[in-house]
């Protein structure tokens, strides 16, 4: 539900929100983006998917290697723990996505 009715997008130029009225249904006005509908057919959305990235620096290859690498270290964790080679708590955080397919 929109609790505002006034577009949300900020203006850095004028260092405030824009505040025209939204698009029935939308957080935004005509103008930043309300009228559109996002990728609609199945080639655009596999485009779009190709291509997403979290702040323009992390790709998809770069997250499996992260996973991969934290995957590791929580089996090598778990491995010393169950050896008594060291004691105490675990790793804190969640657990990588590798982990939790392996079924761990």
């Amino acid at each position: 539900m929109i609790t505002s009715k006034t577009c949300d997008a900020f203006i850095s130029r004028a260092d405030h929100t824009c505040g025209k009225p939204v698009v029935l249904g939308k957080t935004k006005c005509r103008g930043h983006g309300g009228l559109s509908t996002g990728p609609r057919t199945t080639e655009g959305l596999q485009r779009i998917a190709a291509v997403k990235t979290i702040h323009g620096r992390e790709t998809r290859a770069l997250r499996a290697i992260r996973s991969r690498i934290g995957h590791d270290l929580r089996e090598l964790v778990d491995r010393m723990i169950q050896d008594g080679t060291i004691q105490g708590p675990r790793i804190k955080g969640r657990k990588p996505s590798l982990w939790r397919q392996a079924g761990g």
